[in-house]
């Protein structure tokens, strides 16, 4: 039951998740379009880079709508 309080409490609050979710949105956007310009013309290093960077941000991303979802 006080699990429903705490719920109840947290969506009139502003956390980090809300207030910063656009402009995490543009950087992630950003930094994915770097890491594809790296894995089309980068060298052998460049693609493994870049497709390191994607696999990252797809995770943070993952991350991201998990903590978005429970409130924080």
């Amino acid at each position: 039951m006080s699990g429903d309080d705490d719920d109840l409490r947290r969506v009139g609050e502003r956390t980090w998740t809300v207030r910063y979710k656009i402009p995490l949105a543009v950087v992630t956007g950003l930094l994915a379009a770097c890491c594809f310009v790296a894995v089309i013309a980068g060298g052998s290093v460049g693609a493994w880079v870049g497709g390191s960077g994607l696999v990252l941000l797809v995770a943070w991303v993952v991350v991201f709508r998990v903590l978005y979802r429970r409130g924080y």
